[in-house]
């Protein structure tokens, strides 16, 4: 498939990718070298606007520039380093493009959701995750009644908030961000745990609550498959 960086779109047939992961200020990260060939412009001055413009694709700052480099993934990528060489003679450009991403995971493009009528603790529904990599789902809990003190456990990871889930107001418990919100109100520093995680293959997430609540959630997982 295509190479695409941010709103540039490679010519596959000119371009290679180089992938290795290394140590960055004590992290793991994904260091991605594109290396091109520009030419069919008919003067210098057309090659370096289009050289220009594949270095240009992403970001010196933060990781915001989107790569895809297999269907259906993406990451978030910085640029690190570029270089590039016109032949004027003959009309013919090239480029090296080094990008480093900090989170090195693949993630899919498509996010999943999967809806879950919880009615009882204890409740559980089984998800099953594409990838190669735990993914990190948002689940929000929306209470039919009064809910207390709501659990999601994964079977080895759980996290409970301690308090009360009005009816009709909801808590989203974000695996990613690592985030507890309450009706729009950050409850993180209140959870204790840790956050759930589905892994490749299958997963078994279970609900419990307090033996006075309702019992009774509406709940979505929303995830991205991961690959390393």
């Amino acid at each position: 498939m295509a190479i695409v960086l941010g709103n540039y779109t490679f010519d596959e047939t000119r371009t290679t990718v180089t992938e290795k992961w290394d140590e960055v200020a004590g992290r793991d990260a994904r260091i991605i070298q594109i290396k091109g060939v520009v030419d069919g412009l008919a003067s210098p001055e057309l090659l370096a606007t289009a050289l220009d413009a594949i270095l240009k694709a992403a970001s010196e700052g933060e990781e915001h520039t989107v790569l895809s480099l297999r269907s259906g993934r993406r990451l978030y990528v910085r640029r690190t380093g570029s270089s590039r060489e016109i032949q004027r003679d003959a009309l013919v450009g090239t480029f090296v493009l080094t990008l480093e991403t900090q989170n090195p995971f693949e993630e899919s493009e498509t996010v999943m959701n999967v809806a879950w009528s919880i009615t009882e603790s204890g409740g559980s529904t089984l998800i099953t995750a594409a990838g190669s990599a735990p993914a990190l789902p948002v689940i929000m809990l929306t209470a039919i009644g009064t809910v207390m003190e709501p659990c999601i456990s994964d079977g080895t990871r759980q996290i409970v908030y301690p308090g009360i889930v009005s009816n009709g107001k909801s808590l989203v418990l974000d695996s990613a961000a690592r985030t507890a919100i309450l009706d729009g109100l950050d409850v993180t520093p209140y959870t204790t745990g840790l956050f759930p995680q589905l892994m490749p293959g299958g997963t078994t997430l279970v609900y419990t609550d307090s033996f006075d609540s309702s019992h009774r959630v509406t709940a979505n997982v929303a995830y991205r498959d991961r690959w390393w």
